[in-house]
Formats: structure tokens, sequence, C-alpha cells
């Protein structure tokens, strides 16, 4: 149980896209408790009810990203969560949240977690919170931080010099990155890449409390059904309440 009333600050990254799914995703958050999202809106994004910050120009998916999670820090807030502009919560997320903060050694909870991260090489996960290593972190839809943790990244070096994943470009790729920044993309990426040099976890809810409800990407609108959903929702068929999931949290250190 929380000790205290905590101060939550809650950040939405969206963009134009073919069918808008920002009205959704804010209204799902009001209903579980995080009355107050700030948005933070690319140019011709949909509108909302909900504070928002438009950039005058594009910024791209990650600097826009960005933009919101500086805001985030700089907010006092106890916890952060940064969103993506199609997630629809389920009406128990923030009361779970606040139950499981913090799993030991946290970089971040997501309270989205894809089909890949439910079963791993032909086995389900544990209900609960568990901790999941990969080499290249997918799926950032919903993510809670201690502050302390994204302040650390979004003022480190790779956060100043990120153009995506430079392994798989050639050099014609780097330099259109490094000249158009408003084409960097890879949030998810950089962020996996970021906390695992932190030496920190990587933490997933099983079953998850927020699903994809996108079919189509806000980066060159590509179809996004199949694994991008999650694979267990929280109180479906066959699936525990959010009273009856275990939970294992500690101070954060």
């Amino acid at each position: 149980m929380p000790k205290r009333q905590i101060k939550w600050c809650v950040v939405v990254a969206t963009a134009p896209r073919k069918k808008p799914k920002l009205k959704t995703t804010v209204q799902s958050l009001k209903v579980a408790g995080w009355e107050n999202p700030v948005v933070f809106a690319e140019p011709d994004s949909p509108n909302c009810d909900a504070e928002t910050h438009t950039s005058e120009t594009k910024l791209g998916v990650f600097h826009n990203w960005m933009r919101g999670a500086r805001y985030a820090v700089n907010s006092g807030a106890d916890v952060i969560m940064t969103v993506q502009d199609d997630v629809w919560f389920h009406p128990d997320s923030k009361w779970f949240a606040e139950r499981t903060l913090w799993p030991k050694n946290c970089g971040f909870l997501s309270l989205y977690t894809p089909l890949h991260y439910s079963v791993i090489k032909g086995k389900i996960k544990p209900w609960g919170v568990n901790s999941i290593f990969t080499k290249s972190l997918w799926g950032a839809m919903a993510m809670v931080w201690h502050p302390s943790v994204l302040e650390q990244i979004v003022n480190g070096e790779k956060a100043k010099n990120w153009i995506g994943r430079r392994s798989t470009m050639n050099p014609f790729e780097k330099a259109h990155k490094l000249e158009n920044p408003q084409d960097v993309r890879n949030v998810d990426t950089f962020l996996g890449y970021c906390v695992r040099e932190m030496g920190r976890e990587m933490h997933f809810v099983n079953p998850s409390f927020a699903q994809h409800i996108s079919e189509y990407s806000s980066i060159g609108n590509r179809n996004t059904t199949g694994k991008r959903s999650a694979r267990f929702m929280v109180g479906t068929q066959g699936v525990p309440t959010a009273k009856e999931i275990p939970i294992d949290c500690q101070d954060f250190s």
C-alpha cells in the first residue's frame, strides 16, 4: 500500500496518424485515475481533452518523446510515466502501479507487455512483475520511471548523440539522420541501451495493464497488428484481476 499520496507526471507523445487514438488514450488514463496527463504533440496532431504542448515544427518521434520526458523530469513528480498515443489503460492501472513501486533494481516498470515478453521460448512468464533481458528493447508504450533514472537518461551523452541503431545503418543513412534529426526514431531501443548501461533491470507486468490499440504506426503508417498487441490482459478470461496479481516491491535504490 502507498504510504502517502504519490505525485505523478504522465506525459503522452503524439503525432499525426491515419486513425488517431489519442482521445481514447487520454480518456482511459483519466478513468484509471491519472487526471492530468500532459500531451506533447507534433504539428497537425489530433486534439484531445488534456493540456497540450504542440511544437512549432516537426521534431520527429525521438525528439518529441525527449521533449515530454524532459518536462516530466523537471515537474517535481515522485513518479513519471511516459505514454504513446495509441494505448488503452485498464481502470486498475494506477492502483496496481502504486502498489508495485518499486521492483528490485528498477530501470523502468512497463504496464504494457507485448506478446514476446509474456511468452518467451514457448513458456508463459509468471503472473506478476518480471525482469526481462533483451538486447533490443521493443514497445515503449507505457513506462513508469523513477525521476532519478529518467533524468540520467535525458541528460546523458547517448541522448545527445542518438540517431538510431547505427549498427544497422549504412553511411548514407547515418549522414541523413545527422542532417535530419526529425527522422530519428527507435525510442524503445534507445531506452533499452541506456537502462542496460546503467546496470538496471527492465520490468514488465504479466498480465498487461495496457493494450496497443492502433492498426497503424505514426512512423510511416505501418500496420501494427500481431506481436505488438498484449497477449494477456488483466481481468480477462483465465487471467488474474489486479488484486490477484502477486506484488513484491521495495524502496527505490
